[in-house]
């Protein structure tokens, strides 16, 4: 779904969107997709730029740190986001950013893909480092084996 300025600037729009495995970009990120993420809310145009109300619920799973297996974890955000034209950026390389400011995205062109703004809250949503429990024994750097599950299969290797 793309919000297009000139439509924003009539009237508000209602969003409701689902988004299908595959319709979101996540190939670079360590996660699987467990099912669909759903966006609910209203985009409006400020005069200065497009806000973005709405609810991001859905799950996926990001891969363990150590054993590389996937751990679901719920989606459940509520947004407020503001994006500004890119143009209306300040040109100067530093700028010093106010608390209002850091809150602001830009866009670029005739109004804001959906597809990107849904990546880059899951990305947000991302732990730092995710375990699929305290005690991972993760994977054996020889053979590759995932210790939670079996043994090491390197040869000369003993169990400890």
């Amino acid at each position: 779904m793309f919000l297009a300025v000139r439509d924003l600037e009539i009237r508000p729009l209602a969003i409701e969107q689902t988004f299908a495995r595959g319709e979101i970009t996540l190939e670079d990120v360590n996660l699987e997709w467990i099912g669909p993420l759903h966006l609910q809310g209203k985009a409006q145009w400020t005069g200065a730029g497009i806000r973005l109300q709405a609810h991001l619920a859905g799950q996926i799973a990001p891969l363990c740190a150590r054993c590389l297996e996937p751990v679901p974890i719920e989606l459940d955000r509520d947004l407020d986001l503001l994006y500004r034209p890119a143009e209306a950026m300040p040109s100067e390389a530093e700028v010093p950013l106010g608390s209002a400011e850091a809150e602001v995205a830009f866009f670029r062109g005739a109004g804001l893909d959906l597809a990107d703004l849904i990546r880059e809250q899951v990305l947000l949503a991302l732990p730092m480092r995710t375990l699929c429990s305290d005690d991972c024994r993760g994977l054996c750097p020889g053979c590759s084996a995932n210790l939670n599950r079996e043994a090491c299969r390197c040869p000369g290797h003993t169990q400890v």
